[in-house]
């Protein structure tokens, strides 16, 4: 799926972080905590590099996914490295906002 964003390069790049953050905050909601403590970045690089290989198979080999788009496995990678930062800067563990507001 194509999802473009209109207005210019810096518009576009605030949007699609906003949008990967977010992706982050819900799935932070549906899973918690325990799944990337556990492993805390050495499990972030495998899945990291699972996604990456995923991406190589079906690009070198110019094929179609069949369960989850091309642009699903690249937020999550994004989504990935910004846990990782979190990680690293100490604020992964921060509290959820109650609301679980999508804003």
């Amino acid at each position: 799926m194509l999802n473009r964003t209109n207005g210019s390069f810096d518009m576009a790049c605030r949007n699609i972080a906003l949008e990967i953050a977010q992706t982050v905050v819900d799935k932070h909601h549906d899973y918690g905590p325990d799944n990337i403590n556990i492993f805390k970045e050495q499990g972030l690089v495998v899945r990291i590099w699972d996604k990456l290989g995923r991406l190589k198979h079906l690009f070198w080999n110019n094929a179609e996914p069949n369960h989850e788009s091309v642009d699903d496995s690249f937020k999550d990678v994004a989504g990935y490295a910004i846990i990782g930062l979190m990680l690293q800067r100490g604020c992964f563990d921060y509290p959820l906002d109650d609301k679980g507001d999508k804003n």
